[in-house]
């Protein structure tokens, strides 16, 4: 059984793949409390691998994103990936980077790394991490992301700031440093929220 919060059906709203239709698993569950934190992952359903594929395929997406919460924490989610790469789905994982998962069929992985509020990023994410994604606040944590010694060069996983909703100048700031450095930073936005879907 694994312990998730969710499976909904939306489109993906930030980074490298916002605007594909995309199946969301929000796994229960975090080995973080984020001050700025915007999602319930508490367990709402007790769910066996058989369900978890057979929902999944009932949407016809091919693309399946395993969020939380943090999905790493768990053993279990690496044999869901195998079931679901074996029903022919692709999959991304959105993570904090603290637990690397070497041995799981993963196509696209999002690391959001969480220093400020205790989380350690593990070095096996900075080679095999598609993209980065900080969320800004302050100038203290533009210095962090840029301090991330692969993400934005050349061959290495994308970078991406995304302004913490809750400080509008955070926003300045974000577009300010891509403007700074227009060939290592990209902005990502929220757009989910944006358009008022889950």
């Amino acid at each position: 059984m694994l312990p998730l919060a969710e499976i909904f059906y939306s489109l993906q709203g930030e980074g490298l793949r916002t605007g594909q239709a995309t199946v969301f698993v929000r796994v229960a569950g975090c080995s973080l409390a984020c001050s700025f934190c915007d999602t319930d992952f508490r367990v709402r359903r007790e769910i066996t691998m058989d369900e978890v594929v057979n929902e999944v395929r009932g949407y016809g997406s091919s693309w399946v994103c395993l969020t939380g919460g943090e999905p790493t924490l768990y053993n279990e989610v690496g044999t869901l990936c195998d079931r679901l790469h074996d029903a022919g789905l692709r999959l991304q994982v959105e993570t904090n980077g603290m637990f690397p998962r070497p041995g799981w069929r993963l196509d696209h992985i999002t690391v959001s790394p969480k220093e400020t509020e205790g989380g350690t990023l593990d070095p096996w994410y900075l080679e095999h991490a598609t993209e980065f994604k900080y969320v800004i606040d302050d100038r203290s944590d533009l210095r962090r992301a840029l301090a991330n010694p692969t993400a934005g060069t050349p061959g290495g996983p994308l970078l991406y700031l995304q302004p913490n909703a809750l400080n509008p100048d955070a926003v300045r700031l974000c577009v300010g440093a891509v403007q700074e450095h227009p060939d290592r930073l990209r902005l990502s936005l929220q757009t989910h929220k944006l358009l008022q879907i889950p």
